[in-house]
């Protein structure tokens, strides 16, 4: 297998773990969404949890808001 092969393999392998990772990072927050409208649960004990900020958090729900 040649230098450019062994890149081209790499390549591929990066884009399949992103792809992994958006997946995951869209479960992450569709839970951190239903979490948020809980009102058992706080907005600090989130944060503590995933080491967000509050306006990260915010910035979750408004974009789940806004897709569903």
């Amino acid at each position: 297998m040649s230098t450019l092969d062994d890149i081209a393999s790499a390549m591929n392998e990066l884009r399949e773990a992103e792809a992994v990772v958006d997946a995951k990072r869209a479960a992450l927050y569709a839970k951190i969404s239903a979490a948020r409208q809980d009102e058992a649960i706080k907005q600090a004990d989130i944060g503590r949890v995933t080491g967000y900020s509050r306006e990260t958090l915010r910035k979750i729900a408004r974009a789940a808001e806004a897709e569903g």
